[in-house]
C-alpha cells in the first residue's frame, strides 16, 4: 500500500467546530445534544466537549517539573486517536510530543466524552483538547509577561520553556503564578495551521511499539496480583431460561473457587481459565432451561423486515418543480445480510470489588456510559464505580466489550478483594454480540435527457443500529445482556433511531447528488429478534453502496459514463476534487457499463464509488478494479484506489491507515461475510460459518489525502467503508453486465446472477 498527501487550502464550503448531531453512532454520556445543535450565541463559542467538561485542569496540569500531562475522554481502540491527541496537545502547548503524558478513558481522572464512536474523536474531542492548551500556554505566557513587565507577545514557548528579556523559566515555575483550576476561556486562540509544526506531520504511533514487541498493552494480558479466571454458563438460546440446575457437582470440579448463581446468570469461578470454561460448559449442559421462541417464527429476516410490525417515517424530503420530464425512471431494491465485528481478539474485562465500590478494566468505547449501566445492574451508586479503559484488539463498534465488564463484576462481587478475568471465547463473541444489522433499501428515481437527476427516493428498512450502554438506547433500562437473566432483570432501554443529520438507521441516505426531488423514509423495526448495534458506520455502509450500486444503474440506462453522471449531478467541489483525483489515480477511461455482455471465463471491470460521511464529515472517493470468474462467480479484488478529503489532516498517516483499513474491512463485508441463525440463536460463530478477509484477499491499494490546511478536521475512522464497497460493487457490474443486489456477493450470487 502507497500514499500522498496533498495539500490544498482552498476555501470552500466550512465547518463549525460545534456539535453537529449526536444521535446514532455516538453517545454523550453527559446528555447534551440538543443544547450542541443550537445555533452559537454572540462571541466565542466554547467547543461542546468542553461545555460539558469546562474546568481547565481536567484537560491540562502541569507540575512544579514541568512535567505536562493531557485528559481525554477518548480512548485508543487501534485508530491512532491517542497519537493525535498527544500531536494536538504538544502543538498548541509548545511542548515536545515525548514529553507529554496522555491519560484517557478513566471515569476517576479523565472528562466524561461520551463514546469514542462516529468519527467525532477528533472533531470533538481533539478541537476540545486543542483549546484548552491554547487557553493554558496563554495563560503561562500571560502569568510570566506581568512578573517581567514585558508584553507577552515579546516571549516565545520552546519545548515548555517561556523565554524573553535575557531569562527563561519552565512551565512548571510559571504555573506557580497562577492557577488552572478555573473554567477554560472561551476566547483562547488556536494557532493557525500556517504555524503548526507537528499537527500535521505523520508523528510515529504511540501505541505501536509495545504492540509489535509483544510488551503488555492488551486487557487480555493482564495479570494482577490474585487474579482468578471466570466464565459464563450460557443458554442454548437467546431468550432461554433456568428451569433447575444442581450446583454441587460444579463446585467440586477442579479448581473451581466458586458458583455463581443469580436468576438465569449462570457463571464460575476458578483458579485457571481452563478450569473456568470447563465447569460453565458442564454447568450449561446439566441445567434445564426452557429455550423460549425461536428466531423470526418461520420467517427469513427479510420477510420479518418487511412484514413485522415497525415505524414509517418520511425524514427527509425536498419537493421542485420539474424542468425537464424524465428521460428514464428506475426501481431497485438491495439487502445486506447480519453482520459481526469478529473481532480478532475476544472480549475481555476485569473487574476486582473493595467493600463497596467495584473497578472495572474494560476495553470499552464509552467509560462512562458503561458506569452508568454496570451502577443500574449491580443496584450500587455510580460514585461505587469505576471503569478504567484498557485496549483491546478494536472493534469499531458495539461488540461485547461492555457485556463481559457486568460479567466479570458479578463474578467479582462472589470473591471480595480478588481481581476476575473474564475472557469470552471466540464462539461466545459470536454468539453473544450485538450484530450490525440486516437491512433493506428501497431505490426509485429518475433522470432527464441530460443526465442530471430529477427523482430521489430513499426507503430504509432496518432494526436499531445502536443499543449501546448510554442515551441513544434509553435510560430507562441497562443495556448489558446480563442483566436481563438476572433473578431481578433489568430490561433492556427502549433502543431509539438517531435523527438526521448524524443519522442511524438513515445515515447517509439523504443524497450527496441534486436531484430536483428527494425523499427518505425508514421503516424502524424497534423491536430487535437478534440483538443489534452499532457496526461501523451504522447503516451509512449500506445506504451510500445502495445509492452508488443505483446509480450507476441509471447511468447505464442512460448509456452515459458513471464517472460524468456524478460529475453531472454534484455541486460541492470537494466532492467532485475527489472523485476526480481517485479516477485520475486509477488510470479510469469514460466508457458506459454495458448491460447483457457476453461472458468470457474472466471479466474485468472498474467501478467508482463517491460518500461523503454523514453528508457532513470527510470526503472519500474509492476506485475498484476486479476481476470475477464466471464459472465459479469468485471476485477478486485487484486494486484499489482513494482519494480523502478531510480538511486539516492532524496525522497524514493516522488518516490513511483509517482509510485503508476501512477499505480492507468493506471488502470482506462485501464479499464473504453474513451471520447465519436457527433454533433461536446465531449459528455463524467461527471463522469457516463465518469467514473474514486473509492477507491473501487482501487488495493493493494506493491512496491520496487532500490536507487542506484552512478547514476544520473531521473524523477519517468511518469514511472509506461505504465508498469502497461501491466501487466493488460497481466494477463487478462494469465487468460482468449483471446486478448483484444482495451483500455479501457471494460466489453463489454472483454466479447465479450471472446465469440469470
Amino acid at each position: 500500500m502507497r500514499h500522498l498527501t496533498e495539500h490544498n487550502a482552498l476555501s470552500r464550503r466550512g465547518f463549525g467546530l460545534g456539535l453537529l448531531g449526536m444521535g446514532g453512532g455516538l453517545v454523550i454520556g453527559f446528555r447534551m445534544g440538543a443544547d450542541a445543535q443550537q445555533p452559537a450565541a454572540a462571541g466565542p463559542q466554547l467547543p461542546a466537549m468542553i461545555r460539558a467538561n469546562p474546568a481547565l485542569n481536567s484537560w491540562v496540569r502541569i507540575t512544579p517539573d514541568g512535567a505536562v500531562t493531557v485528559f481525554t475522554g477518548r480512548v485508543e481502540i487501534g485508530q491512532g486517536t491517542l497519537t493525535a491527541m498527544r500531536q494536538i496537545a504538544a502543538e498548541e502547548l509548545d511542548v515536545a510530543p515525548e514529553r507529554i503524558t496522555v491519560v484517557s478513558g478513566d471515569t476517576a481522572r479523565t472528562p466524561d466524552e461520551g463514546v469514542t464512536s462516529g468519527s467525532f474523536a477528533i472533531k470533538l474531542g481533539g478541537s476540545a483538547l486543542a483549546h484548552a492548551c491554547a487557553d493554558a500556554r496563554a495563560t503561562l505566557v500571560k502569568a510570566v509577561a506581568e512578573a517581567w513587565k514585558v508584553a507577552p507577545a515579546t516571549l516565545k514557548v520552546e519545548d515548555g520553556f517561556i523565554i524573553g528579556t535575557g531569562q527563561r523559566v519552565n512551565y512548571g515555575e510559571a504555573a506557580g503564578l497562577v492557577s488552572l483550576v478555573r473554567p477554560v476561556d472561551a476566547n483562547a486562540k488556536r494557532k493557525p495551521a500556517s504555524e503548526q509544526r507537528i499537527v500535521g506531520t505523520s508523528y510515529p504511533r504511540t501505541d505501536i511499539p509495545a504492540k509489535v514487541f509483544g510488551d503488555r498493552v492488551f486487557i487480555h494480558d493482564m495479570r494482577p496480583q490474585g487474579m482468578l479466571f471466570g466464565a459464563i454458563a450460557r443458554p442454548p438460546a437467546y431468550a432461554a431460561r433456568v428451569l433447575s440446575v444442581d450446583l454441587a457437582p460444579i463446585k467440586a470440579m477442579p479448581g473451581v473457587v466458586e458458583v455463581v448463581r443469580d436468576g438465569s446468570f449462570l457463571g464460575v469461578i476458578a483458579k485457571r481459565e481452563e478450569q473456568a470454561r470447563a465447569a460453565a460448559e458442564r454447568l450449561a449442559t446439566s441445567a434445564k432451561w426452557d429455550n423460549g421462541p425461536a428466531l423470526f417464527a418461520g420467517k427469513n429476516v427479510f420477510e420479518h423486515l418487511l412484514e413485522a410490525p415497525h415505524e414509517v417515517k418520511t425524514i427527509h424530503e425536498l419537493k421542485a418543480a420539474a424542468t425537464q420530464p424524465p428521460a428514464l425512471t428506475h426501481k431497485r431494491t438491495y439487502r445486506r445480510a447480519f453482520q459481526a465485528h469478529a473481532s480478532i481478539g475476544a472480549s475481555c474485562a476485569l473487574a476486582q470489588w473493595q467493600g463497596d465500590t467495584v473497578t472495572v478494566w474494560s476495553h470499552t468505547q464509552g467509560p462512562f456510559p458503561l458506569r452508568v449501566h454496570l451502577a443500574k445492574a449491580l443496584r450500587t451508586p455510580e460514585a461505587n464505580v469505576r471503569v478504567i479503559h484498557e485496549q483491546g484488539s478494536g472493534c469499531y463498534g458495539h461488540n461485547g466489550a461492555d457485556d463481559v465488564a457486568l460479567d466479570a463484576a458479578l463474578l467479582a462481587r462472589a470473591v471480595p478483594g480478588r481481581p476476575v478475568r473474564v475472557h469470552w471465547a471466540h464462539e461466545e463473541e459470536m454468539a453473544w454480540e450485538p450484530w450490525g444489522s440486516a437491512m433493506i433499501v428501497e431505490l426509485e428515481g429518475s433522470m432527464d435527457a441530460d443526465g442530471r437527476l430529477t427523482d430521489w427516493n430513499h426507503d430504509v428498512w432496518s432494526f436499531p443500529h445502536s443499543s449501546r450502554p448510554g442515551p441513544s438506547g434509553g435510560m430507562d433500562g441497562c443495556n448489558l445482556r446480563s442483566a436481563w437473566y438476572l433473578a431481578d432483570p433489568l430490561p433492556p432501554s427502549k433502543a431509539t433511531d438517531g435523527g438526521l443529520p448524524n443519522g442511524a438507521s438513515a445515515r447517509n441516505a439523504v443524497p450527496i447528488y441534486t436531484a430536483a426531488n428527494q425523499r427518505v423514509t425508514t421503516h424502524y423495526h424497534q423491536v430487535m429478534p437478534i440483538r443489534t448495534s452499532a457496526l461501523r458506520t451504522l447503516g451509512g455502509f449500506f445506504n451510500a453502496v445502495s445509492a452508488e450500486m443505483f446509480l450507476d444503474e441509471l447511468a447505464t440506462m442512460a448509456g452515459r459514463d458513471p464517472v460524468s453522471v456524478r460529475l453531472a449531478n454534484i455541486k460541492d467541489d470537494r466532492l467532485a476534487a475527489v472523485l476526480n483525483r481517485a479516477v485520475a489515480m486509477s488510470g479510469w477511461m469514460p466508457a458506459p457499463v454495458t448491460a447483457g455482455k457476453v461472458l468470457a471465463p474472466e471479466m474485468r471491470g472498474f467501478g467508482v464509488g463517491l460518500s461523503r460521511y454523514k453528508n457532513q464529515d470527510c470526503y472519500v472517493a474509492v476506485v475498484a478494479e476486479v476481476a470475477v470468474d464466471t464459472r465459479s462467480g469468485a471476485v477478486k479484488v485487484r486494486r484499489l484506489w482513494s482519494a480523502t478529503d478531510t480538511g486539516r489532516a492532524v496525522s497524514p498517516d493516522g488518516v490513511i491507515n483509517q482509510i485503508e483499513g476501512g477499505m480492507v474491512q468493506a471488502t470482506s463485508w462485501t464479499l464473504i461475510e453474513a451471520g447465519r441463525f436457527d433454533a433461536g440463536i446465531m449459528r455463524a460463530v467461527d471463522y469457516v460459518d463465518y469467514p473474514i478477509i486473509d492477507f491473501l484477499d487482501t487488495p493493493v491499494i494506493e491512496s491520496v489525502l487532500i490536507d487542506r490546511l484552512d478547514q476544520p478536521s473531521v473524523g477519517a475512522g468511518e469514511g472509506s467503508q461505504a465508498p469502497a464497497g461501491a466501487a466493488i460493487a460497481n466494477a463487478i457490474f462494469a465487468a460482468t453486465g449483471r446486478r448483484v443486489t444482495e451483500l455479501p456477493f457471494t460466489r453463489e450470487r454472483v454466479r447465479a446472477a450471472l446465469q440469470a
